[in-house]
């Protein structure tokens, strides 16, 4: 009686230990889930620090929303102000009817303490409004691996998202504003900002259009860090990229040609030539 007794007692105990274990995994579960209630208050948070981006209106494709959330820092010019990845980013696109991305814009948020300094003036350099404002415009992204190598996360990022139609120019501004620093990489298509040249005054001024939309668009950035959406300026050639006439590409099965009959010729038999008869006084 006694080991039966004790039997039961352990079985008792094994199974109120069991029981105990279930409701602490139980408990400290839903805390971890990316839908519980303390995560999505975080997402909710991070969403805030990024501005709303507002796009222009147009006829070559249509403006997508492509989210909010947080990601890694995109900019490879000098150090990461966030670490892992904890930058509120936002994200709008422009598609074309064909599926071709014409544009692209990615804003992010972070600490203004960490702000990365620009980098020393070069060939991209448009200026700025002193060293935590950077405006830079590279107008063939792609050309020599310049966007892999120099902002290879951002390169990467677009590259995970399809997002990476090309050919692309980029442009990106960092300005610092009330204590949070705000980024902005804007990635299109060329056609968007040059105009077509005829001759040596257009060449000499193809360049104009394009670093009046990104002054447009660093404009837009400051107003954004101050407290306002992201107001993407319109771009000046759009209509060059509307879609292409749709081809059809279904060929009609041709009748077989016979080939002509060969060409027979035909002799004509002449008529005889008559022989007058001397006339007989003119003998």
């Amino acid at each position: 009686m006694n080991s039966m007794a004790s039997l039961r007692n352990s079985r008792i105990g094994v199974m109120a230990g069991t029981l105990m274990l279930a409701l602490v995994a139980g408990c400290a579960a839903p805390a971890g889930g990316e839908n519980s209630p303390a995560a999505m208050a975080a997402a909710s948070a991070l969403a805030r620090e990024t501005p709303l981006i507002s796009v222009p209106s147009t006829s070559v494709g249509t403006w997508y929303d492509l989210g909010a959330e947080p990601s890694p820092w995109l900019g490879g010019e000098g150090a990461v102000p966030v670490s892992s990845a904890n930058a509120a980013t936002r994200a709008v696109g422009l598609q074309r009817g064909d599926g071709t991305w014409l544009a692209v814009v990615v804003a992010q948020s972070a600490p203004a303490s960490a702000a990365p300094a620009c980098p020393q003036p070069d060939s991209m350099h448009l200026g700025g409004r002193g060293p935590s404002d950077c405006l830079r415009l590279r107008r063939d992204a792609d050309l020599e691996g310049w966007l892999r190598a120099q902002h290879s996360v951002l390169w990467q990022w677009l590259d995970d998202r399809n997002l990476d139609s090309r050919p692309r120019a980029w442009v990106g501004h960092r300005v610092v504003v009330g204590g949070r620093l705000l980024e902005v990489h804007a990635l299109f298509n060329p056609f968007l900002i040059e105009p077509v040249t005829r001759n040596n005054a257009d060449f000499l001024a193809a360049g104009q259009p394009g670093t009046l939309w990104a002054q447009a668009l660093a404009d837009a950035t400051r107003a954004a860090a101050g407290g306002t959406a992201l107001v993407v300026p319109p771009f000046p050639y759009a209509a060059r990229l509307a879609p292409p006439a749709f081809q059809s590409t279904t060929t009609l099965p041709m009748a077989p040609v016979a080939a002509p009959a060969p060409t027979r010729a035909t002799q004509v038999p002449q008529p005889a030539t008559q022989v007058q008869t001397p006339r007989r006084d003119r003998e």
